[in-house]
């Protein structure tokens, strides 16, 4: 009777350790699926506007920073900021700021260069990255876009038709030590000056 006691409690702590075991092993499993590496749900792109989310983007530009350094060439970016987001949300609903982030979204799509590269930076900023732009091209490019967005107004759902208004801070890669973070604050910086600007000049 005695060895039969031993072995049933034998049994019973091998039987805990493999379940101790297995829930380690989908432990780590877990934490592995939700690391740096790991491919985030959507895959990376932004459902409304349908373009690269922010992580996405940072990864791209990281690299097109480090391609411009090595070869020598300039880069450029716009930080593109739909500052009506919250009044369209407020006066129409989140489907007028919707509509708002989807046409900003288009376009943006239709003026930039085939090897440009645009993603959905915040909640209501967009950003364009641009190879091979100087700082001259680059302010011609948010010219070209800041007319194409504001050209056309939106049709809300009931009928009403809305213009809209955008601001577009500018920057360039100054130094070979610049990141991609530098080259981002730098035009979040000019976003800044331009909106200061306009709230003089209002």
């Amino acid at each position: 009777m005695t060895e039969s006691w031993t072995a049933l409690a034998w049994g019973i702590a091998a039987l805990g350790w493999f379940v101790a075991l297995m829930l380690v092993l989908a432990w780590q499993r877990a934490r592995a699926g939700n690391g740096p590496d790991a491919p985030p749900p959507n895959g990376g792109i932004d459902p409304l506007s349908k373009l690269p989310d922010r992580v996405r983007f940072l990864d791209a530009t990281a690299r097109e920073v480090n391609r411009s350094q090595r070869a020598g060439h300039p880069l450029s970016v716009l930080l593109i900021d739909a500052g009506q987001l919250r009044w369209f949300n407020q006066h129409y609903g989140y489907d007028g700021g919707d509509r708002l982030l989807r046409h900003v979204s288009s376009a943006c799509i239709g003026c930039v260069r085939d090897f440009d590269l645009i993603g959905r930076f915040s909640h209501k900023e967009f950003t364009v990255l641009l190879p091979d732009a100087t700082l001259a091209d680059a302010r011609l490019a948010a010219a070209r876009l800041e007319a194409a967005i504001t050209a056309n107004s939106i049709t809300l759902k009931d009928g009403r038709v809305v213009p809209v208004t955008v601001t577009i801070g500018i920057a360039t890669l100054e130094n070979e030590t610049d990141t991609a973070d530098d080259l981002l604050i730098a035009a979040d910086h000019a976003l800044t000056r331009v909106r200061s600007a306009q709230a003089a000049d209002a």
